[in-house]
Parts: C-alpha cells; structure tokens; sequence
C-alpha cells in the first residue's frame, strides 16, 4: 500500500458534525458485549468489512479517516489494536502528516494490542502475534510478531 505525507491540513478532513457522530459511535463499538454489533458500530463509522468479521473490545480503527480501512470476510481484530491510517508525528518537526490506507485480508488475525501503521497491508490467512508493530505489508499465510514485526513462520 502507498503512504505518503502532506502538509499538515492539506488533506480535508471530515466535518465537525461527521467526527462528532463517529467520536460518539466509538462509545459502543468499543464496550458492546455483542461482537456483531461492535463491527456494525465501526461500519457506521466509516470502516469498509466484509462478512463475518470479529472485532474485539476497545479497538481503536482509525477516527481521523476510518474510510481507509478495509477488511476483509473473516478477519479477527482482537482487543485493544490500533490501527492507524494517518501519523502526525512529524507535525511540529516539518509540518507533514503521513496518511496511508490500511487493507486486512481475507481471516487475517490480529493478536492483541498490535499497531498497525498507515499504508500496510496484511496478507489473507496471516496471523499477526501479539503486541506486534506493522509498519510494512505482510505475505500471505504468514506469521508475524515483534516490534517492529519481523516474519517468523
């Protein structure tokens, strides 16, 4: 997947209205008890998923630009993963954000509390361990962990 930076505010954002509605939404996507509902709460948000995909408690799916993120059917996105698709990092160093859209495969699963960084793309069938850091796309039927995440199997 393509990251690329822009001045900061050079890129529209949602409206206030929009990212009021989608910081309320966050509420029950987060802490819903039905795992259903919480993908439905993300969709409604923006988020583009495909059948079946389970989403746990108190996952963060981007809030500046939720509509880059795309996941596939039978995706697992297990408690307490972020998933960005935009960095300020570099906001007061030379005034960029980096933006980059985030694409899940087809049951990809990813362990709890990983980051995924803006731009990657992770592979169909690939499991991603726990309290990995993404910053490049993965393979298919692959394995991943560590920060940042190396391929081990």
């Amino acid at each position: 997947m393509e990251r690329r930076s822009y001045a900061f505010g050079e890129l529209p954002t949602a409206s206030k209205y929009k990212r009021a509605i989608r910081n309320l939404l966050l509420v029950p996507a987060w802490f819903c008890p039905v795992k259903k509902w919480r993908a439905m709460f993300h969709r409604w948000r923006g988020v583009k998923m495909g059948k079946n995909v389970e989403i746990g408690y108190m996952v963060i799916l981007d809030n500046r630009r939720p509509e880059l993120i795309t996941i596939g059917d039978n995706a697992f996105v297990t408690a307490m993963s972020v998933v960005l698709t935009h960095d300020l990092s570099q906001k007061n160093i030379d005034g960029t954000e980096t933006v980059g859209a985030i694409e899940i495969g087809e049951g990809a699963f990813i362990g709890m509390n990983c980051t995924i960084m803006p731009g990657v793309k992770i592979g169909k069938n690939s499991i991603i361990g726990s309290g990995a850091v993404l910053t490049r796309d993965t393979e298919d039927n692959s394995v991943y962990a560590g920060v940042p995440a190396k391929r081990i199997k």
